[in-house]
């Protein structure tokens, strides 16, 4: 028999990309994502085991060393590598500590974002007619004031807190996702 006549083995068949997969492998290209991804998982890593990385406990007050500057400048120690406040507590102690607070406002904001905004997108796309015109100018109204503006408004309104924070951050992002939703 001759290699002509036999028979030959089926070509392997490439599997099609999942888009999780795709995402993947077009982020492992981009060394600047690459670079953000390790930021992130960096700083999620700092909020998980901040009790085991911090040096002190971030409300220690250490009367003795207040307003120590940092390790690398004139009169530092590296007992407090970034130094002390105006009381005495450790900076990187509380930098650590706060990284967990920081996440969770931001994942908080994005959720409350994220719900309403497509679901004011879908109610903007799906009814049509005036009410979409109204949502959709509405929230062209909202993305002409500045941000910061607008937050401080809304916080002024509602008053003080870390709720009405979060919720006026919300608001300022809400048009956004709404409009993507809506073009969608």
């Amino acid at each position: 028999m001759s290699d002509a006549t036999l028979p030959r083995p089926a070509s392997p068949v490439a599997a099609p990309l999942t888009p999780g997969r795709e995402v993947w492998l077009s982020m492992r290209a981009n060394r600047g994502a690459m670079t953000g991804l390790a930021v992130i998982v960096f700083i999620v890593l700092v909020a998980i085991f901040a009790g085991w990385l911090a040096p002190h406990d971030p409300a220690e007050q250490f009367r003795d060393n207040e307003l120590t500057p940092p390790a690398w400048a004139e009169g530092g120690s590296w007992v407090f590598p970034l130094g002390t406040d105006d009381i005495g507590r450790c900076i990187l102690s509380r930098i650590i500590h706060g990284t967990r607070l920081s996440l969770f406002i931001g994942c908080i904001v994005v959720t409350i974002t994220l719900v309403s905004g497509v679901l004011l997108g879908l109610i903007a796309g799906f009814f049509r007619g005036v009410t979409d015109v109204g949502i959709m100018r509405l929230m062209d109204v909202v993305l002409a004031i500045p941000s910061l503006l607008l937050a401080i408004v809304i916080v002024s309104i509602l008053g003080a807190g870390l709720v009405n924070a979060m919720i006026a951050v919300a608001i300022t992002y809400l048009p956004h996702f709404s409009r993507l939703t809506r073009a969608s």
